[in-house]
């Protein structure tokens, strides 16, 4: 599908100066309007990021824009530079460099990029450069160690609630969340694990007490001999969930703790 004129809120505007240089390729005949060009540039499945505790998980809004708050007010940007597509490799991209930081900057002298204050990202294609959005007073001035290039005049606050119209530039808005604690290495007996009350009568599963012994390798082999019936009855506290999937620890049944 080639592309024609199309108008746009803005005005009359042809359909190839909405799709990023970085896909023109010097042929500007033969540019597909597929969105699978545009998910080249920004895509939309992001790894989430995990940083001290917390995961950080950024939601693409819609192609050529850039993020606003509730009042459609641009946030600060700090600007980094030489971020190449593809954004979304794992421990990459925009999500890694706004959060924890970058070789050039840490050279630098940047100490925190201050992901506690940090909204989402504006990716450009075309400059292949991440803009790390932050709420008003987050930075002051227009030069830190941490970015290539700043803007601290905006006066954005809160969450990213909206977008404007910015050729070649994409939002990202942003959810923090509580990281799920790991669970015990694979392997280690469920008998030497914390008590939990929770789950357990005593703090942990019955068979932890048969002659004894603690030294149970597999959580499998003591759960199977407590519940030699299938488990498939029981039902799982919430905050266990994650646990359950890495250590198939039961929880409370039907009936109560076990």
């Amino acid at each position: 599908m080639k592309l024609l004129l199309i108008t746009t809120f803005l005005g009359a505007a042809t359909a190839i100066d909405l799709v990023p240089q970085f896909l023109r390729r010097g042929n500007t005949d033969l540019i597909d309007t597929d969105n699978s060009d545009l998910e080249t540039c920004f895509p939309n499945n992001l790894p989430w990021y995990t940083y001290k505790g917390n995961d950080y998980i950024f939601t693409r809004q819609r192609y050529n824009s850039i993020c606003v708050d509730s009042n459609n007010r641009q946030y600060q940007w700090g600007k980094v530079n030489g971020i190449y597509p593809p954004i979304d490799e794992e421990d990459g991209g925009c999500s890694d460099v706004c959060i924890s930081g970058y070789g050039r900057a840490n050279q630098r002298g940047c100490s925190s990029m201050k992901p506690n204050k940090l909204v989402g990202f504006n990716y450009n294609c075309d400059e292949a450069a991440c803009y790390c959005l932050y709420e008003k007073n987050t930075w002051t001035g227009n030069s830190s160690p941490c970015f290539d290039e700043m803007d601290t005049s905006y006066n954005g606050q809160g969450d990213v609630s909206g977008t404007k119209t910015n050729v070649g530039s994409t939002c990202y808005s942003l959810r923090v969340q509580a990281a799920p604690s790991p669970g015990p290495p694979p392997g280690s007996s469920i008998c030497t694990y914390p008590s939990d009350y929770k789950c357990y009568k005593t703090g942990w599963p019955a068979c932890c007490d048969d002659d004894g012994k603690r030294d149970i390798s597999n959580p499998l082999v003591c759960n199977y001999r407590f519940n030699s019936s299938s488990n498939s009855h029981l039902s799982f506290h919430p905050k266990q969930q994650i646990i359950l999937a890495l250590t198939s620890r039961p929880c409370a049944t039907t009936t109560g703790r076990v």
